[in-house]
C-alpha cells in the first residue's frame, strides 16, 4: 500500500444531504485513485439505533418542523453532552473497525461522526488523522466538543463563527460544501427540456422540499400554481413524500408536472428558470453550482435558518419566511424582475470534493 490511500467516510441517514456529500467525496476519490469506504455512523452503536434515529428525524423534520427548530436552538444554547454520550456508545465498535482495516484518514460528514471520533481518540489516543466536514453554512452545535485534526468549512466568512466556537484557526480549511461534479456542468436548457418532455417556450419553476418532501407540499404546490401566469410551468418534485405525490398526481398536466423522488435532479435544475426550495446546505450549494436562481423558504428552522440568513445576506438567493410570502416573491420574478447571482462564483469557484481530496493527498503524504 505504499502509494495508496484509504479513507473511511462516516455519514448518517438523517436526511439525504450527508449521504450526498459522502457520495460526492467518493466520486472524486475514485477519480484520484483513493480507496474509500462509506459507513453509517450510528450503526456502530447498533442498527436499531440507526433506524430509530433516522425515522425519528424524518418524522419530526417533515411533520413537526417547528419542533425541530426549537430543538436545534436548545442545542445551540446548552451543552450537547447528552448527544456526545450517545455517540460515544459507538466508539469501541468503530475502533475495532479502524484497527482491523488499514485506513489512512477518517472524514466525518456528520456531527455524530465527529463526536464519536472525538471520544474514540480520548480512549485510544490520536492515531489516525480525522477531519470534520461541515454541510451547512453555520457552525453546528456539537462542533465545539470535537477534538479533530481539521475542519473543512463552506465559506471564509464562517471562519470567525468556528473560531468563536473553540475551533483552532489553524485547523480550519475553506473548501466549500462537496456536491456531485454533475452540478458544476452547465448543460443546454433546451436539450434538458426536450429530454424531460417539458415545455420549451414557457418559464419553468422547479419546486422541491428536499429529499423527504417536508412541509405541506400539496397545499403549497396548488396555491403556487394558481398564482402563476399561463406562460409558465410548475414542476413539483415530491421526493419521498408519497402522500403528497399521490394527492397531487390527479392535478398533473403539461403545465403542472408532478414527480416522485427522482435521481436526475440535476437535469430538472438545468431545465428550470427558477428554483423554489428550502435552504438545505446541499440543495442550495447544488443550485448555486448550477447557476440556478433560488427563492428560499425558511420552513424548518434550525441549521436551515442559518443557511437562509447566510445566503440571503450574500445575495445568492431571494427569500421568504413562509410559503404565502413565497408566492409574492415568485409573482415578481415571473413578471420579469431581474435575478442576480453575481456572488455565486464566490461559493462555487471550484469542486469542493476535489479540494478536500487534494488536501488529504498533500497533507497525509508529507506526514
Amino acid at each position: 500500500r505504499e502509494d495508496e490511500m484509504r479513507v473511511l467516510i462516516l455519514s448518517a441517514n438523517t436526511g439525504g444531504g450527508h449521504n450526498s456529500t459522502a457520495k460526492a467525496l467518493a466520486e472524486q476519490m475514485e477519480k484520484l485513485k483513493i480507496e474509500y469506504e462509506i459507513a453509517d455512523t450510528l450503526a456502530f452503536i447498533s442498527e436499531k439505533v440507526s433506524e430509530l434515529v433516522s425515522r425519528g428525524h424524518s418524522y419530526v423534520y417533515r411533520r413537526l418542523p417547528k419542533l425541530f427548530g426549537i430543538g436545534y436552538r436548545y442545542e445551540e444554547n446548552h451543552s450537547v453532552r447528552f448527544l456526545y454520550n450517545q455517540c460515544a456508545k459507538g466508539a469501541d465498535a468503530l475502533w475495532k473497525k479502524l484497527n482491523a482495516q488499514s485506513f489512512d484518514a477518517v472524514l466525518c460528514a456528520h456531527v455524530f461522526a465527529g463526536l464519536m471520533m472525538t471520544e474514540l481518540r480520548s480512549r485510544y489516543g490520536g492515531g489516525i488523522p480525522c477531519y470534520f466536514l461541515a454541510t451547512d453554512y453555520t457552525c453546528s452545535p456539537g462542533v465545539s466538543e470535537m477534538k479533530l485534526d481539521g475542519y473543512f468549512i463552506p465559506h471564509r466568512m464562517l471562519l470567525g463563527e468556528f473560531t468563536h466556537s473553540g475551533v483552532p484557526a489553524d485547523r480550519l480549511i475553506v473548501t466549500g460544501i462537496p456536491v456531485g461534479s454533475v452540478f458544476y456542468e452547465r448543460g443546454s436548457k433546451e436539450d434538458a427540456r426536450l429530454a424531460l418532455g417539458l415545455p420549451r417556450e414557457q418559464r419553468i419553476v422547479l419546486l422541491s422540499c428536499g429529499s423527504m418532501g417536508c412541509g405541506n407540499l400539496e397545499r403549497t404546490a396548488r396555491r403556487m400554481f394558481r398564482k402563476m401566469p399561463p406562460d409558465s410551468c410548475l414542476v413539483v418534485v415530491c421526493g419521498r413524500n408519497e402522500k403528497a405525490y399521490e394527492a397531487l398526481k390527479p392535478y398533473g398536466s403539461q403545465r403542472f408536472v408532478v414527480l416522485p423522488f427522482v435521481r436526475n435532479m440535476t437535469d430538472y435544475m438545468t431545465a428550470a428558470d427558477l428554483y423554489v426550495t428550502k435552504p438545505g446546505g446541499l440543495t442550495t450549494t447544488e443550485a448555486i453550482a448550477k447557476g440556478l436562481p433560488m427563492i428560499l423558504v425558511d420552513t424548518v428552522g434550525g441549521c436551515e435558518t442559518r443557511n437562509y440568513r447566510f445566503l440571503l445576506d450574500r445575495g445568492v438567493a431571494k427569500g421568504a419566511k413562509n410559503w404565502r410570502q413565497a408566492n409574492g416573491v415568485l409573482k415578481k420574478a415571473l413578471r420579469g424582475d431581474e435575478w442576480h447571482l453575481e456572488n455565486a462564483p464566490d461559493f462555487c469557484d471550484g469542486n469542493a470534493a476535489e479540494a478536500v481530496c487534494q488536501y488529504l493527498l498533500r497533507t497525509l503524504k508529507t506526514e
